[in-house]
């Protein structure tokens, strides 16, 4: 099943809470929906499923307009943040409840016997949910969903509930099944590691708009605007100024320190930009294209790895090291490539002049 969005728009009220959103979900892909809470991600799912009608535009289903289909027909398997199991009836009456809503030819036994199976649950098929583990009733809420042969899967903040180990852990397993059972979902999330981690592509949306669709690589290592790169994974954002330009590398000013960054756009001497370097990519106390000295100010464990929070050049610059011996209050010396300096695109005015370095 492949899903289009035209042109969406809709309003709660005074309350925008998207605006002109388009979005196309190819057949057996998964999309997550990632953004901060009030971004409009739960309401464009919301839409889809046939909950809300939208104020303007269309959604479309294999090119066929589903606005007047209701949402018990349209084909749909919806999975909640906190399970909404019934708590009088088992898992295998739970399963099965699905199934009142298709004609499907498939004895109901066979058909949840399958789907346990499919989702780890074999043997508790008399369990109530009272006796169920957190990640067993989400289970069970996603076989549920899958029960009548659902052409669009859409997850609404599935793991939320979970501890980080069980979030882990579960959603490599709805990949899995997801990728088994080829079904067009879409996942909703404000957890952008989780979105990386599951999704084909990925849509990140902020303040009723979406920011940028890609997909993990692209939205991690290439941006389309400055909140993107703020929100997906851990990075540095340095403003600068522009000083010269040689082919496709410029030289950027950051206060009193210089370094250059590989560019494809036309930038001219004098203009602030913004660039992107992850943590991962920034090497201590070895030689380097472009480098930085600071101190370290705060150090955070993580098992092989340690997260180093680092003063440089007027501010706090974070790294993730494999070296396990440093301190709070070293002297380390930063290092980066051009090539691992990305530009984002930005409208932010200069920066003030940075403090004194420490």
């Amino acid at each position: 099943m492949r899903i289009a969005l035209r042109n969406i728009t809709k309003r709660f009220g005074a309350t925008l809470a998207l605006e002109n959103i388009s979005l196309e979900v190819s057949d057996g892909e998964l999309v997550a929906l990632v953004g901060p809470s009030g971004c409009g991600k739960t309401t464009l799912l919301r839409l889809v499923a046939g909950f809300e009608a939208p104020d303007f535009g269309d959604i479309l289903f294999d090119g066929r307009s589903v606005l007047k289909v209701p949402p018990e027909r349209r084909g749909v398997g919806l999975v909640f943040q906190h399970y909404a199991l019934f708590p009088h009836m088992t898992v295998f009456e739970n399963v099965a409840y699905g199934l009142k809503f298709t004609r499907s030819s498939v004895k109901v036994e066979d058909r949840v016997h399958e789907l346990l199976e499919l989702v780890g649950l074999t043997g508790l098929e008399r369990r109530m949910p009272s006796e169920l583990s957190a990640g067993q009733q989400q289970r069970v809420a996603l076989a549920r969903a899958l029960a009548p042969h659902p052409k669009v899967l859409l997850l609404d903040e599935p793991l939320s509930a979970l501890d980080a180990k069980l979030r882990e852990r579960l959603r490599l397993e709805i990949k899995k099944i997801q990728r088994a059972l080829k079904i067009t979902t879409l996942y909703v999330t404000h957890d952008q590691e989780e979105a990386l981690a599951v999704a084909d592509r990925i849509a990140v949306m902020s303040a009723a708009h979406i920011e940028q669709i890609g997909t993990p690589f692209e939205v991690y290592s290439l941006p389309a605007t400055e909140f993107v790169a703020r929100f997906i994974g851990r990075g540095n954002l340095l403003t600068g100024r522009v000083v010269r330009r040689e082919g496709n590398k410029v030289t950027l000013s950051l206060g009193e320190s210089m370094f250059q960054a590989h560019c494809g756009t036309q930038l001219e001497p004098g203009q602030w930009v913004t660039a992107l370097i992850r943590p991962e990519k920034i090497r201590l106390n070895q030689p380097a294209e472009n480098t930085l000295r600071g101190k370290i100010i705060g150090i955070e464990f993580a098992g092989d790895t340690l997260w180093l929070y680092v003063h440089a050049a007027g501010i706090t610059v974070v790294v993730k090291s494999g070296v396990l011996d440093l301190r709070e209050g070293d002297q380390v010396q930063l290092g980066f490539s051009a090539s691992d300096l990305f530009l984002v695109p930005s409208g932010r005015t200069p920066p003030p002049t940075p403090s004194p370095r420490e």
